[in-house]
């Protein structure tokens, strides 16, 4: 019976070790997705996915090295790339919004300008 454990012990370790490999692997290419993805959504996706593989990454090990207090931090890890994610959200919104008033305002200059120009054109007339 002792052998039959110690062989789902092994195998367990090496299911454990396999998925740490394949999450590091996609930890890189999420790292690399962050910093040339084309669009600020992008990368703040791949933050996210970031944050939620390095959550996932504690927990295995929490479970392999059997210590409780990894679960702790993994709870608390989350709790801080959450709100990350809404403080980066709510930045790029400001940003957005102070773009979109900027070339707003920019358009009614021009649209003024214009009609400047053509009031003298006409008044020259």
């Amino acid at each position: 019976m002792s052998s039959g454990i110690q062989a789902l012990e092994t195998t367990y370790h090496f299911l454990f070790v396999g998925v740490l490999i394949v999450l590091g692997i996609m930890l890189f290419l999420c790292l690399i997705r962050a910093c040339m993805g084309p669009t600020v959504a992008d990368r703040l996706v791949s933050v996210n996915m970031m944050g939620t593989m390095v959550m996932t990454i504690m927990a295995i090990l929490a479970v392999m090295m059997n210590e409780s207090y990894l679960v702790d931090i993994c709870i608390i890890y989350a709790m801080i790339s959450f709100l990350a994610v809404i403080v980066l959200s709510k930045v790029i919104m400001g940003v957005h919004k102070e773009e979109e008033k900027m070339s707003e305002e920019q358009h009614t200059k021009g649209v003024q300008a214009a009609q400047t120009d053509k009031n003298q054109v006409e008044e020259e007339h």
